[in-house]
């Protein structure tokens, strides 16, 4: 994978703040229970249906690339409501020369208990190309990976109300958290199960353009993902504090390519 494609990566992380595609810390064993039982709480966040947030990703002042996630609905899967979000991103005209990214993400959120039943990925960057979907059996926990590019087939073990790319990102804005907390999130990435750690540094006064001003919470991840991120890159996240707990901006500053800025551009639903 090219560093042209973290661009796009980028703006996914935003998305999540959390999620498995921005941070990996330690790999946990499959049944760990640590953590996976702290609840949401809805008072803090509730999922929207119809909400949309738009990204920007920039580089040296100009915008390479964007991102959007959309709460399509509730739908039914193994006759369980869950919230359907799917998140886009991809690479603007001038990256689009050099190595064309179009993605595509989709999660099944359980309503009642806020992890993931269902992901899938499709990928089109440059000429990698992946289309991959997760079953997860949370009861039982395991999970079956299916390949629809090369029809190939695995069970997996999986920890304790684990959640994928996405979900991760939506149980981490309807966390309770103050300043000094370190917020873990049991989730899976590339069929392993991780350990993702979410640092809650203090608040500022962070300001969007043409959106407004916002409370926020400073964010920091404790380590960089490798493969999407360079290892050991530093990366920030500011996240809205009131009942929307958008998230706000993401700067992370890569060898070579210096800093990435991702912010939050527009928003429906609300």
């Amino acid at each position: 994978m090219t560093k042209v494609s973290h661009f796009c990566y980028t703006l996914v992380f935003l998305v999540l703040f959390a999620g498995c595609t921005g941070v990996r810390t330690q790999k946990i064993d499959a049944l760990a229970t640590w953590e996976a039982d702290r609840p949401v709480d809805r008072s803090v966040f509730k999922i929207r249906e119809g909400e949309k947030l738009k990204f920007s990703v920039r580089w040296l002042g100009m915008e390479v690339g964007t991102a959007e996630s959309e709460v399509k609905g509730i739908e039914k899967i193994n006759g369980r409501d869950v919230y359907h979000v799917v998140v886009f991103a991809k690479s603007n005209a001038l990256i689009d020369l050099i190595y064309p990214v179009r993605d595509e993400h989709h999660s099944y959120i359980d309503r009642e208990h806020f992890h993931s039943l269902r992901y899938e990925k499709i990928l089109r960057e440059g000429r990698y190309r992946a289309d991959e979907v997760i079953d997860f059996d949370q009861d039982n926990h395991t999970a079956v990976y299916f390949s629809r590019k090369n029809k190939s087939k695995k069970q997996m073990l999986i920890a304790q109300n684990v959640q994928d790319e996405i979900s991760s990102g939506y149980w981490f804005r309807a966390q309770p958290m103050k300043v000094g907390d370190t917020v873990h999130i049991p989730a899976m990435s590339d069929e392993k199960n991780w350990d993702l750690q979410v640092r809650v540094l203090q608040r500022d006064q962070v300001k969007i353009e043409k959106l407004g001003t916002f409370e926020a919470f400073r964010l920091e991840p404790a380590a960089a993902f490798q493969g999407l991120f360079v290892r050991r890159a530093a990366i920030r996240g500011w996240m809205s504090t009131d009942e929307k707990r958008f998230p706000l901006m993401m700067k992370t500053k890569i060898p070579v390519l210096g800093t990435i800025t991702v912010v939050l551009v527009g928003y429906e639903g609300w």
